[in-house]
């Protein structure tokens, strides 16, 4: 806030009995700028808590901001507001409406306060930067008489979220929202020749989940918690074997080992059969990059009517079910074989280079490579010059 942007000066200005000049358009706004506007309102905690990260970005590029005068009425019926700069007083107990909160409720507790007592509570607050007042969603016409205004004490700048942009780029995400939904679902393997129907039904339920690299999604002989769809990233599936380790002093134990079988891509799905039979999920589902997921958990698979369960059974098959105990043996003898000869191989390399003297990142040639600036060529010299330690010249 310290550091608030002057890129809306000029746009709107707004004094008791004058007309309002010609206002800037946000669209002239570079992408600087609209980014500069984006960070700042991340820093006003009644927009952050009401808002998502897409909504700010969207909001951001529309937002205005206006100069009200001292003693200035705003009645921020219209929109959501922020003080950048000033202060103000409510003129009622109720100047702001959050989202989530019911306008008939404010309505019926506004009745219930006696009008000198809504004044009083009302002249002891006092708005100041950073404070709020309004509301992002219009109060229904026959609410129209209640007020969510304020009185500035001051020359005042606020910032301004019109309703309007609101709503509007609210119904543009969820749009967004429901094409990307039905994309992915319709996009995996399993669910290309669903009927459009049944992949409403399992849109409703699904939310996105966003995971870093190395996230242990699901774990090995548990019964899997949600059904997953990969929009983004991928992932590996790793299958438990017991093997023989020896240790440092040459005594050999068991030891429960992870064996890489698979990796599940961008648009697969996980999860359906081992919640609808309620079985332990066989392998341990990691996370190797970041991984954006479409979930639905598994109260609401398990929720769904008979048919479209029976659907699913149908058409899902178990994540790598088909690999038997002795394939994931011999991986896991292979992958252990090549550490082996890896070791022996930089062993023998390392043996080879300490007897013939020579030491890694020390080289016996020095190159100076030099450019000639004058005499107007483009001719490149070298200098090449050997240097011999005193054991190689005494050879």
């Amino acid at each position: 806030m310290k550091l608030y942007p002057k890129i809306f000066y000029g746009e709107k200005t707004v004094l008791p009995g004058i007309p309002a000049p010609h206002s800037k358009s946000p669209i002239l706004r570079s992408a600087k700028e609209h980014n500069t506007v984006y960070e700042m309102m991340k820093l006003i905690p009644d927009i952050r808590v009401q808002l998502s990260d897409e909504e700010l970005k969207e909001l951001s590029i529309c937002t205005i901001m206006e100069h009200w005068v001292k003693g200035s009425t705003v009645v921020g019926n219209q929109g959501f507001y922020a003080i950048l700069k000033g202060s103000a007083r409510p003129q009622a107990k109720f100047y702001k409406r959050m989202l989530g909160e019911d306008f008939h409720s404010l309505c019926e507790a506004l009745s219930a306060t006696s009008q000198a007592t809504m004044i009083g509570i009302s002249g002891r607050t006092l708005l100041i930067r950073g404070s709020c007042f309004g509301t992002l969603e219009k109060a229904p016409l026959k609410l129209s008489h209640l007020l969510l205004s304020i009185v500035t004490e001051e020359n005042c700048e606020i910032l301004k979220i019109s309703s309007t942009d609101y709503l509007r780029i609210k119904k543009e995400i969820a749009k967004r929202e429901h094409v990307a939904k039905e994309e992915l679902i319709h996009g995996c393997p399993y669910y290309r020749a669903w009927p459009m129907l049944y992949v409403f039904q399992l849109m409703s339920y699904l939310k996105w989940r966003q995971f870093p690299a190395g996230y242990v999604l699901v774990k090995g002989g548990e019964i899997c918690t949600f059904v997953g769809f990969i929009k983004s990233g991928y992932c590996n599936a790793y299958r438990e074997t017991e093997a023989l380790v020896k240790l440092p002093l040459g005594k050999m134990v068991k030891r429960t080992r992870q064996v890489l079988v698979g990796q599940l891509q961008e648009k697969q799905s996980f999860g359906e059969v081992s919640i609808l039979l309620q079985v332990p999920f066989t392998c341990r589902v990691i996370t190797a990059t970041d991984v954006k997921l479409g979930i639905i958990e598994a109260s609401a698979i398990l929720g769904l009517d008979k048919m479209l369960q029976m659907l699913l059974l149908q058409t899902a098959e178990p994540i790598f079910g088909n690999i038997t105990q002795d394939e994931i043996n011999f991986e896991y003898i292979k992958k252990e074989k090549q550490k082996e000869w890896q070791c022996v191989k930089n062993k023998m390399v390392k043996e080879i280079l300490f007897q013939n003297g020579i030491i890694p990142g020390f080289g016996k040639w020095t190159h100076e490579w030099r450019h000639l600036v004058k005499g107007g060529g483009e001719k490149l010299t070298e200098q090449t010059s050997l240097t011999c330690s005193e054991s190689d010249s005494s050879v």
